[in-house]
């Protein structure tokens, strides 16, 4: 997944950088910053759940991560 793409979802979803941070883990508004610019890749995990969002009509995709953020530790 490009940084292009992550970037691409993550805006289609509403998400701010620290939101998509939170939800598939990573440190904060930097990493996810860092994979948009092509610094880091996403790991594989984060890239499947994205295109998965991203394939979902929104009503669908906003379920899911709400689901996703009741279970976060």
């Amino acid at each position: 997944m490009t940084g292009d793409e992550f970037r691409k979802i993550r805006e289609q979803l509403g998400l701010s950088r620290e939101e998509m941070a939170e939800l598939i883990g990573l440190s904060g508004y930097n990493a996810v910053s860092n994979i948009e610019l092509g610094l880091r890749n996403p790991s594989k995990l984060a890239g499947m759940l994205l295109r998965v969002l991203d394939s979902l009509p929104r009503q669908r995709a906003n379920e899911l991560i709400g689901l996703l953020r009741r279970h976060r530790k």
